[in-house]
């Protein structure tokens, strides 16, 4: 996925891999990409079933998201002493799958390409750093999404 970097120069110390990696719990990522679809003008059930459950459909279109690939760098910097503040930058792709609840198929599939922004948080504690990627993209989606249907 990366790597890690620490020291006062930020010299090399190690890989950053997926499990280092704070990711937000299922429950509040959903929550999240469903109040920026809202704001972004789509309807969204508050809850997650499977593409094709057999109850109700709450809605007319499916959403698939699939995190196809993360890239990151970390820098710790510091002497040991004092706060030390993580800098970094990465990038995420993150494709978006729709599809039509009746007709059982995909309509669309679109991915994007967002940064990662740490603003000095460090990705190995703060689920909001993938958290807030992941947004951009559900922002990202809901602009292409206007007038679609």
């Amino acid at each position: 996925m990366g790597k890690v970097q620490a020291g006062l120069l930020c010299l090399p110390k190690g890989k950053l891999r997926w499990r280092d990696v704070a990711r937000p719990e299922d429950e509040k990522l959903l929550a999240r990409l469903t109040g920026v679809l809202g704001q972004g003008g789509l309807s969204a059930p508050k809850r997650a079933d499977r593409l094709f459950a057999d109850p109700e459909p709450q809605t007319t279109y499916r959403l698939k998201v699939v995190v196809e690939a993360v890239k990151l760098r970390l820098c710790v910097a510091g002497l040991g002493i004092g706060e030390m503040q993580p800098k970094g930058e990465g990038q995420m792709k993150v494709r978006w799958e729709t599809y039509d609840r009746a007709a059982r198929s995909k309509v669309a599939t679109i991915s994007f390409d967002v940064p990662i922004v740490l603003e000095q948080r460090d990705p190995r504690g703060a689920t909001g750093v993938l958290g807030d990627a992941m947004a951009e993209t559900a922002v990202r989606y809901a602009a292409t999404r206007k007038g679609a249907d």
